[in-house]
């Protein structure tokens, strides 16, 4: 569920919220199970977008996640690793353990569960189908105050 306001956009569901704070240029994801909030820059949360969406289109891991095939069928040795661009977040997934392990290069690391890793990506994959989402995203990309994109 989609809600904004003049100063932030959010997208929420049973578990997790994403905010962006339109002034800020900031985003914070909030895992609800988990009782954690994890604080991103434009560029942090660019490299997990684009790790969900590497993730997606590994049809058999997901097939694991969203259970269209049993984990306890998978061989134990199994493993699967997706990082995003230079190594800003990382994903490593036994699938008969039923766990998502998320690695951000800020020092944390997240045991998820298959339904709220699962839920993750909805909502990621929900806010970048958003226009605004996106709009506010270019806004960033291509203003000239952008803080990400001075210091590099």
């Amino acid at each position: 569920m989609k809600t904004s306001s003049q100063y932030q956009i959010s997208f929420a569901n049973g578990f997790a919220d994403l905010y962006l704070d339109k002034e800020n240029g900031e985003f914070a994801l909030d895992l609800r199970r988990q009782e954690i909030t994890i604080y991103l820059n434009s560029n942090q949360y660019g490299a997990l977008a684009l790790l969900i969406q590497e993730v997606n289109e590994n049809e058999e891991l997901i097939d694991y996640i969203k259970w269209k095939k049993d984990p306890l069928q998978c061989d134990d040795s199994k493993l699967f690793e997706v990082c995003g661009p230079d190594h800003v977040v990382c994903l490593a997934c036994t699938p008969n353990c039923e766990r998502v392990k998320l690695t951000f290069d800020l020092g944390v690391a997240i045991d998820l569960s298959f339904s709220d890793f699962s839920g993750l990506n909805d909502l990621i994959i929900e806010a970048q189908a958003d226009l605004e989402w996106r709009r506010e995203l270019l806004n960033w990309n291509t203003g000239e105050t952008g803080q990400d994109f001075q210091a590099t």
